[in-house]
């Protein structure tokens, strides 16, 4: 099992870039709060915040992009590398599982709804670190016909455990291992977007800057709510 972060944001590159010790990094938000390591991650990670270096690279500054200057470096970024499991434009083979609360799931029962689909397991820490704009998107689409399901390869109580402290807004379908190696998936955390279909619109592996705009931008094109270009 492989977990993938890409990309590590920051304003301006250099012909060498120097090597940053992520541990001794000093970050402050713009108050000026010092954050831990796993705050200020998390914010870089989602592509919605700029870190700026000091000259040693030892300090930083992490502040919010407004939304038109987040839209506008989202288009120019590349979109996130694709994933080998699954191919945009083809319908994935069914699968039957049940929820960690108990609810009965068939993804071809699905078609007429947006389904979202993410792989993940409790130890890959950008399967964690993405969690909060998961549920972010959980809260915009909340209402429409948008399914999004969990897949977690963690057996039920690991994952009841880990979400005492970390809610994860998706359906959760614990023990999804072998969901998992149906669709060959082996890098995580994983994403695909199935319009309503059946068909997958967009698919991902790994966590880039850019992965939550274009979950966000695929879910409005499958809903046929989308104004982008």
């Amino acid at each position: 099992m492989l977990c993938y972060m890409v990309g590590f944001s920051q304003e301006a590159a250099t012909p060498k870039q120097p090597v940053i010790d992520l541990e001794k990094l000093e970050v402050r938000d713009a108050s000026g709060k010092l954050l831990k390591m796993d705050e200020w991650l998390p914010l870089n990670a989602s592509g919605k915040y700029n870190l700026t270096f000091n000259a040693d690279y030892t300090q930083a500054k992490i502040v919010k992009l407004s939304p038109e200057v987040y839209n506008e470096k989202m288009k120019s970024a590349p979109k996130p590398g694709e994933s080998k499991s699954f191919v945009t434009g083809t319908s994935p083979d069914n699968f039957t599982a049940t929820t960690i609360k108990g609810d009965k799931v068939k993804l071809h029962n699905l078609k007429g709804k947006v389904v979202v689909l993410n792989f993940w397991f409790v130890a890959c820490p950008p399967c964690r670190m993405e969690i909060p704009e998961l549920n972010e998107l959980t809260k915009e689409f909340a209402g429409k016909d948008v399914v999004f399901l969990g897949v977690a390869l963690d057996e039920k109580e690991n994952v009841e455990e880990f979400m005492k402290q970390t809610p994860f807004d998706y359906q959760q379908i614990p023990s999804g291992r072998s969901i998992a190696n149906q669709y060959g998936v082996k890098g995580f955390p994983t994403h695909a977007v199935l319009d309503k279909s059946g068909k997958v619109v967009f698919q991902t592996m790994g966590l880039a800057p850019t992965t939550i705009y274009w979950l966000h931008q695929s879910i409005e094109q499958a809903l046929g709510e989308s104004t982008a270009n």
